[in-house]
């Protein structure tokens, strides 16, 4: 059961707030890898009145009809509900020429609208492939900000192979002497919290400016892979042991 409760717990997806430029954030899932529209809207909208350009409203990139046959694609391509790209958008124009998005958003999967529920999660959700073709729409400078975050430094692919390896952490710690058979839930914390103080993230909550970077999320997951095999080479035969070398790792 404990096994898996921890490979559950995993699996489910982890909302991360990434922090874009100086002061923004943006919303995602690590595992659905979708994402707040309105956040990428109030960041480029931020950006472009910097720049003395007018504000964009989301209704005005949704209407287009360029913007459906981008999301059309990434629809065929990651979504679940369109199985070709022959969707055509002739009974979904108004008379003036543009889209009534709000129907045609309910023909996809990897776009969604909410109104209802908690606050934070209101709004237009949209895969992350999406999310950039706003970002594109919006501000050049928001475009390369998302590309080094969610591309170059492939932070959600960290993230992922960071908790896969805790699993497996967590796995390899049932296996010491003395922690077979008993109730570690207690010790992981404590090794997550270890980990934390060697990242210098102890004061943090969620995934702030330090945490969500592709580098501390490589370290992490590079730590965890090294702690199981010295317990699976009986490198390390106690949870003594165990606490020892985390403090020392660097």
């Amino acid at each position: 059961m404990q096994d898996y409760q921890l490979s559950e717990y995993m699996k489910t997806n982890q909302e991360m707030i990434v922090n874009i430029g100086d002061n923004h954030t943006i919303t995602i899932g690590h595992l659905t890898k979708m994402g707040s529209l309105n956040d990428v809207l109030a960041i480029g909208n931020s950006y472009r009145q910097n720049n003395g350009l007018r504000a964009i409203e989301l209704k005005e990139w949704l209407s287009r009809e360029k913007t459906w046959e981008f999301i059309r694609e990434v629809e065929v391509k990651y979504g679940k509900k369109l199985k070709s790209e022959h969707l055509t958008f002739g009974n979904y124009h108004r008379s003036n020429g543009q889209l009534e998005y709000s129907k045609l958003i309910k023909q996809f999967s990897v776009i969604k609208s909410q109104r209802g529920g908690k606050p934070e999660n209101r709004g237009v959700w949209a895969n992350l492939q999406i999310m950039l073709d706003l970002a594109i729409y919006l501000s050049p400078t928001l475009r390369l900000e998302m590309i080094d975050i969610f591309l170059e430094s492939k932070i959600l692919e960290w993230r992922d192979i960071g908790g896969d390896n805790y699993v497996l952490l967590n796995k390899a710690i049932d296996t010491l002497p003395d922690r077979i058979d008993k109730n570690n839930w207690g010790i992981y914390i404590e090794i997550a919290k270890l980990f934390r103080e060697q990242l210098d993230l102890i004061n943090t909550i969620g995934y702030n400016s330090k945490e969500h970077t592709a580098i501390i999320q490589e370290k992490r997951a590079t730590w965890e892979d090294r702690l199981i095999y010295s317990i699976e080479m009986e490198l390390i035969t106690s949870y003594k042991q165990l606490k020892v070398i985390v403090k020392k790792l660097k």
